[in-house]
């Protein structure tokens, strides 16, 4: 069977842009297999988590039809880890719209990207990245022996590559804003968010609490770096 080193995959979920870049010997029918268990995965992340789907199990706790502890393993699991954020960060982080509704956006993209991520680990892969959106995961190293680089999107003009990183192996990058999403980060008091910046851009090894906490340092403005690399092994950055 023959192999091919650089591939790529892409489609949409969870409303924004996802792709899966592999730099691997694997067949292209078992990188096409390892790209559809990622797609069907994100997929029911998104039938569970929307808040645009009235019979996602989110809707369905805001409308009252479903009790918070009665929900799916992985519903109850991404609202525990939104309250300790919330506690962490003095209720700057916040789970909840002005008008009361839950919306985990914050949390769970990250989340759901590093879950995905290991199913491609699973499927055999060993060198490659996951994006959604501004989220990036990595496995590995490139073919080349050098680390993954990425571009950091501008948050006024996606079609622009403002900055790019080199992500040490396995390790994660996370970028909050409001450019792509409009606004979707709610602050205290289930305040809207208008920092001084236009981005924040964190480096860690694990992309749930790289996506989190620039969520939080990208509400918490000025302090928002000295926050996050509070954090052993996390490292941020801002773009105006």
């Amino acid at each position: 069977m023959s192999t091919e080193t650089r591939l790529k995959f892409v489609g949409k979920s969870m409303g924004t842009a996802v792709s899966v870049h592999i730099d691997d010997d694997v067949s292209r029918v078992s990188a096409e297999r390892a790209w559809e268990s990622v797609y069907v995965f994100l997929r029911d992340i998104e039938d569970r988590f929307s808040t645009f789907l009235p019979t996602s199990e989110i809707s369905r706790i805001n409308n009252g039809e479903l009790h918070m502890l009665d929900a799916s393993p992985d519903v109850v699991e991404v609202l525990d880890a939104c309250t300790w954020l919330e506690h962490l960060s003095n209720g700057v982080f916040n789970a909840r719209r002005p008008d009361g509704s839950i919306d985990p956006a914050g949390f769970v993209k990250g989340w759901a990207a590093e879950r995905a991520a290991g199913l491609l680990l699973q499927a055999g892969l060993k060198s490659y990245y996951l994006r959604i959106g501004g989220d990036i995961q990595t496995h590995g190293l490139q073919s080349t022996g050098e680390k993954w680089r990425v571009g950091i999107v501008d948050p006024h003009d996606s079609s622009r590559i403002r900055s790019s990183v080199d992500i040490p192996e396995n390790w994660a990058v996370a970028t909050s804003g409001t450019a792509e999403r409009g606004q979707h980060i709610w602050g205290k008091d289930s305040l809207a968010v208008n920092p001084q910046f236009s981005s924040m851009t964190v480096i860690g090894p694990h992309l749930m609490w790289a996506d989190a906490f620039a969520t939080i340092g990208f509400a918490l403005g000025g302090t928002g770096i000295e926050w996050v690399e509070k954090f052993p092994d996390y490292t941020a950055f801002t773009l105006s």
